[in-house]
Formats: structure tokens, sequence, C-alpha cells
């Protein structure tokens, strides 16, 4: 069985060497994730801060996604 541990989120599991790239996209999320949260218990939840703060975090993980799929070796 596969599980998850904390340092997935900063290492490499090939290599299980620390991934800056990893370390960055992460601080970078929960930076944003706090502002967001913060801007709505506020009230200052609008249609433009949704698409703010959505675009940039689901466009990260779907375009890693897609690397992460092309670098894989077909069978």
């Amino acid at each position: 069985m596969n599980t998850w541990h904390l340092r997935d989120l900063f290492v490499d599991h090939i290599t299980g060497r620390l991934r800056e790239s990893k370390v960055w996209a992460n601080i970078g999320k929960a930076a944003m994730t706090f502002g967001f949260i913060h801007a709505v218990m506020h009230g200052q939840n609008t249609d433009w801060l949704w698409t703010a703060y959505g675009l940039p975090v689901l466009g990260h993980e779907f375009v890693t996604r897609m690397l992460n799929q092309k670098e894989q070796p077909k069978p």
C-alpha cells in the first residue's frame, strides 16, 4: 500500500532529493490560500476573487499533471 507523507510535498519521489520547484509551488499555494480565506472571512468575497485565486492554483496543477504524464515512459 502506498502511503502519503508530508515530505512528499517537497521531495522528489524518484530521487529522494529536495526539489525547489515543489517547495516554492507549495509555499505559493499556501500563501494564496491564506489570502483567499482571509479575504472571504472579511466580506470581500467576489467573483473576481474566485477567478483570481482559482486560475493560478488549478492551472498550475493541471499543467504539472500534464507535464508529468508526458515524462512517464509508455509501456
